[in-house]
């Protein structure tokens, strides 16, 4: 705010305005998200197969640790990325605590809901917390984030012998899925993936169905943190506390009838520079030229959105 002179520096800024202000922080936060040049990492995490199923899901679903009820309080122990005022759904609680509500005094490992009932001393749990109104995914997305925008690559791990071994699976695309005549092949070893990004689960189809339960390694991208108050402390790589003050600030000056300069909007553009380039690799280039190396085939790059179609 003191970016745009919405507030004097050592200005305390309105309760209010500080809400709005964050509010407009998560959902540039959320747009970031779904853009591949703002992320910052990608994930490795590592499932098994359901044998028969077709197809998997995937998406935000949380482990409980512990959980108790005192006083009409439920407390949910978790590792999660869960918000005050976001509706959810705890499934399977051994302690008996399933309910759907909103949670409240949200922290980085647990949150409470409203729950009318004896009290429960606190004790290990192993129920399932899920946003409310979805069916609980096959997979938990890693952290607890969303479900992902893309399955980047894919491999098969053979986990049968010793070392185990990862098979690369081919990712295809919506065209490939509706020219398979038979979907429902089943085999041991699928060698195709095809993901739709459904929400708020997304869906893995796995050709020829498997039959047996091995593992897979996706590549998915990382989550963005959304920031859950003002005083939230975080930590993100180099780069990011310019690049999200400086459009913030921009995303602000409306509201605020604020002022920005062209020096401002130069900055801007340098802090989104800088993260940018660091996130977006070029793609690695092939031919069939004789005597020239030669790679297996992949995903064709899309010149319009600067990534791997």
């Amino acid at each position: 705010m003191q970016e745009i002179n919405a507030v004097a520096q050592g200005e305390a800024v309105n309760p209010g305005d500080a809400a709005f202000a964050l509010n407009k922080l998560n959902r540039l936060l959320d747009q970031w998200a779904a853009r591949k040049v703002f992320i910052y990492d990608v994930s490795y995490p590592v499932y098994t197969l359901v044998a028969g199923l077709l197809p998997h899901t995937i998406g935000q679903m949380g482990q409980l640790i512990s959980s108790s009820l005192t006083n009409n309080l439920a407390t949910y122990v978790l590792p999660n990325n869960y918000q005050n005022g976001q509706n959810v759904t705890v499934l399977n609680s051994t302690n008996g605590l399933n309910t759907t509500g909103r949670v409240q005094a949200a922290t980085a490992n647990q949150f409470s809901i409203a729950l009318i009932g004896a009290n429960v001393a606190s004790a290990p749990d192993a129920g399932n917390v899920i946003l409310a109104g979805q069916v609980a995914p096959t997979y938990a997305t890693p952290n607890s984030g969303p479900r992902p925008q893309r399955v980047e690559e894919c491999n098969l791990i053979l986990n049968t012998q010793n070392p185990a071994v990862d098979v690369p699976m081919n990712i295809r695309d919506r065209e490939w899925w509706m020219n398979q005549r038979v979907k429902t092949m089943t085999t041991s070893v699928p060698t195709d993936l095809y993901y739709e990004p459904n929400f708020p689960n997304g869906s893995l189809y796995f050709w020829p169905v498997p039959s047996i339960a091995y593992q897979v390694r996706l590549k998915l991208w990382g989550v963005i943190p959304q920031f859950p108050n003002v005083n939230y402390n975080f930590s993100l790589p180099p780069g990011y506390e310019n690049a999200i003050t400086m459009s913030l600030a921009r995303n602000m000056v409306g509201a605020f009838q604020g002022s920005w300069s062209n020096q401002q909007e130069q900055d801007l553009k340098d802090a989104l520079k800088a993260i940018e380039s660091n996130n977006q690799m070029s793609p690695r280039a092939s031919t069939i030229d004789a005597g020239m190396p030669r790679r297996t085939q992949r995903a064709d790059f899309n010149w319009e959105t600067g990534q791997s179609a």
